[in-house]
């Protein structure tokens, strides 16, 4: 079984009417939204000619579409979506190894400084200084 790929279950009436308002909600906000300002920026400057027409909300749209395509067409592939997982990090093992040394390093400090504090009458369990250190 590939486990890359992420299912949605959409259960009943109530996960239709949220599948819906969720795919309103992207339409809205990529399309809608941007086709809005482009439409407003267009009649806005509209108005300091005389002979350029005015634009509708649809107009607006497609020329937002045309603007998003194109800059996604001339990025070279430098622009990606991703939906899913993540690339994973390679694996440093060196690195790895080198936090774990600084780890333990630092529990020997604190555990030889909480020695220093202890009462010299009492008996200290001095096996539970192997215990503290992080094995790979």
């Amino acid at each position: 079984m590939n486990n890359k790929f992420n299912i949605i279950k959409i259960s009943g009436f109530k996960g239709l009417i949220v599948a819906a308002f969720v795919v309103c909600c992207l339409f809205a906000g990529f399309l809608m939204f941007p086709g809005w300002v482009c439409m407003h920026l267009w009649n806005f400057t509209a108005g300091f000619f005389e002979q350029m027409p005015s634009m509708t909300m649809v107009h607006g749209i497609l020329l937002w579409c045309i603007i998003a395509l194109s800059l996604y067409a001339l990025n070279k592939g430098n622009f990606s979506i991703s939906i899913g997982h993540s690339v994973p990090l390679p694996r440093n093992d060196e690195r790895i190894k080198e936090i774990i040394r600084q780890i333990n390093e630092r529990n020997a400090k604190i555990l030889s400084s909480e020695n220093i504090f202890e009462d010299k009458g009492e008996n200290s369990d001095k096996n539970n200084e192997n215990n503290d250190k992080i094995v790979k």
